[in-house]
């Protein structure tokens, strides 16, 4: 895991003359990204090109430096994550390579130099990497399939830059920190930026499963190598449970065992759930019982699972840490969170998880295997049920009896006493276009979109009516809407918050805030594979989520994790934000001044909601934690980015060849 950086610039300068102009933000860009790899910092300035590197030690830790050059073309590379296949590649290559380290940088650099960019579809890992080719001046970028690993760029008369973060091109100074306003108001319904954009006017991001070109005198060629193919035509109906089961059996073993691949440690979350503790199961069997575990638990117990998590670590003998996080502390760590994030959000999940990472890193551990991604291979989430109810519901819409089914999809949310009316109101959207390509989301997207009540007028007006949801809609490929309602739901899920808010704001940046690498054996994108395979009776059995995973889990977990029901992952917002420990900044930032300064959220509105909060008797409704959160994490981000800042004080620790 790293941080990578770089730009391009005129052709032909002389090199005393490139390093005197260049070499100063090149050095603050690749610093700027020192927390995602504090173990070596180096870059170097080329003939039109400058990269940059910020080194996490993982695999050949003596020899695998970077940039990384091949001698007979002087095409450099620099990398960011892991290619967990490159034992298996570094075999097929060696016959026209001849390898100097045992890095799996010098297999990209073997793979590009045999197949050119299509080589990123031999690769099973998480990645992000750019190569120039000093023969041509040309610059290529690519990113892994699901999104795992960032990669931003942007563009100004003196060249074209990319980095790993946003604030890596603004320590360069290629330009200044401006939110942009359909890019927030589009994470205000998705939780997340478009796929190709960020929080920043002019700041984008490579999407994943793309690759770009930027050859000399041409725009950006930006190219999608792959997306999640789930059409009925690849549903094999022959497909038995039993030989599902021993599909998943083989690949998930094989996904663990690619990613327990390191020259250091690896370790695992355990968060309680079936996911995390499957992958810890196996894990431990892998590495003979030596597994270290570490979870996170919470001093509110609404929100606490320590005593799930503590029985299967008990179960499973593994070495077990855990670290408790309080409402206040949540609301302390939050500027530092939305400055590694990088984004405005709507939950404080990203806390916790941002104190669990240094809980990793207090252990000297570098590298954590993570349950993410099973519930959208797998279809573990309520919104899969929930578009299977309203499916069924919407043969039949006038019927009384089938909104019933939402008191027994949602028992902890007290269902039982809504009457079909309120019931209809609530989860009845859309449901005279069952067919429409939106109809899984439309419920999420149209609830978290109410935050826009909140809005400044003033903020509104420069929107000029963009609606986020058509906007991606219409980047989606047009066969995905002949789908089934499950395949698509699936494919959007995919797209959005996994990508967008899990693999990122919650994923990524947490974790290498604290120089943390993640690893995601269910995003092996082989397990996508085989749930294509597979019927939906296998995946979602009537309202049984994640039906084959979990009979698989039944044979080698507790049934207390087995049999549970599933709880959605929540962390305190209010409690941390207006709560009696609140920190200073929250009082400060959402007085009627400060957010009268930014002009995003409207002056009048967030107070009223502030005060209305401190008032109340029972728990926030969701749609006010998630408007609070909004307007809080604006508020934060508008702040740490309203202005480019010092260098970075590790600036002169960039070793430049």
């Amino acid at each position: 895991m790293c941080g990578i950086a770089g730009f391009t610039y005129p052709l032909g300068l002389a090199p005393a003359e490139a390093r005197a102009r260049y070499e100063p933000p090149l050095r603050q860009m690749t610093a700027a990204l020192y927390h995602r790899g504090p173990d070596a910092l180096n870059a170097v300035v080329l003939d039109g090109a400058a990269l940059g590197h910020a080194r996490l030690s993982i695999v050949d830790i003596a020899s695998g430096h970077q940039p990384m050059r091949d001698p007979a073309t002087g095409i450099e590379l620099v990398f960011n994550g892991e290619i967990f296949n490159h034992v298996e590649l570094r075999e097929q290559l060696s016959e026209g390579h001849a390898f100097r380290t045992r890095s799996d940088t010098e297999v990209i650099l073997a793979a590009f130099l045999a197949r050119g960019i299509a080589c990123v579809e031999d690769f099973n890992g998480q990645f992000a990497f750019a190569v120039y080719d000093p023969r041509d001046g040309c610059l290529w970028l690519a990113r892994d399939r699901y999104g795992k690993r960032p990669l931003y760029y942007a563009s100004n008369a003196q060249g074209f830059y990319f980095a790993s973060e946003a604030k890596a091109l603004f320590a360069a100074g290629a330009l200044s920190p401006k939110l942009d306003p359909k890019a927030l108001y589009t994470t205000l319904h998705f939780w997340a930026p478009a796929p190709d954009a960020s929080a920043f006017t002019d700041v984008h991001a490579l999407p994943p499963g793309h690759v770009a070109k930027l050859e000399r005198g041409k725009p950006l060629e930006v190219r999608e190598y792959w997306r999640p193919e789930l059409g009925d035509e690849r549903v094999d109906r022959s497909m038995t449970e039993r030989r599902a089961l021993d599909e998943l059996a083989g690949l998930l073993d094989d996904a663990i065992r690619l990613r327990l691949r390191a020259d250091v440690p690896v370790a695992a979350y355990l968060s309680g759930g079936i996911d995390s503790s499957l992958i810890c199961a196996l894990a431990q069997k892998q590495l003979g019982g030596t597994l270290q575990t570490f979870s996170v638990n919470f001093a509110h117990q609404r929100y606490d699972e320590g005593a799930f998590q503590r029985e299967v670590a008990e179960a499973l003998k593994t070495e077990h840490h855990a670290v408790k996080v309080s409402d206040t502390e949540i609301g302390e760590l939050l500027p530092r969170v939305v400055e590694h994030a990088e984004n405005v959000l709507l939950r404080s999940a990203p806390a916790p998880f941002f104190r669990l990472s240094g809980l990793v890193l207090q252990h000297r551990t570098k590298v954590v295997l993570t349950g993410e991604g099973a519930d959208e291979v797998f279809l573990g989430y309520d919104l899969f049920k929930e578009t299977a109810v309203r499916a069924f519901w919407a043969r039949q819409p006038q019927s009384a009896c089938r909104p019933r089914l939402f008191q027994k999809l949602y028992p902890y949310l007290g269902m039982s006493t809504q009457s079909p009316e309120m019931l209809k109101q609530f989860y009845g959207i859309g449901l005279d276009r069952p067919d429409s390509l939106e109809f899984s989301h439309l419920i999420r997207w149209t609830n978290s979109g109410r935050i826009g009540r909140f809005l400044s007028p003033a903020f509104k007006e420069r929107l000029d009516g963009f609606d986020p949801i058509r906007a991606f809609l219409d980047t989606v490929p047009p066969e995905v809407k002949t789908w089934r309602p499950l395949a698509r739901a699936q494919y959007l899920e995919i797209r959005t918050l996994l990508g967008g808010y899990l693999l990122s704001s919650q994923g990524d940046r947490m974790l290498m805030s604290n120089s943390i690498e993640g690893r995601f054996p269910f995003l092996d994108h082989r397990l996508l594979e085989l749930s294509s395979r597979l019927p939906d009776r296998l995946k979602l059995n009537v309202l049984r989520e994640k039906y084959l995973l979990k009979r698989y889990a039944a044979a080698i977990l507790p049934k207390l994790v087995t049999e549970r029901h599933k709880f959605p992952y929540r962390a305190p917002i209010a409690e941390a934000l207006i709560g009696a420990g609140a920190p200073d900044w929250s009082r400060e930032l959402l007085s009627p001044e400060a957010l009268e300064a930014v002009g995003i959220f409207d002056s009048k509105k967030i107070p009223a909601l502030v005060a209305r909060l401190r008032k109340a008797t029972t728990p926030p409704s969701e749609a006010d934690n998630m408007a609070l959160m909004a307007a809080a994490t604006t508020q934060l981000l508008s702040r740490a980015f309203d202005a480019a800042g010092p260098p970075p004080r590790r600036s002169s620790d960039v070793v430049v060849r």
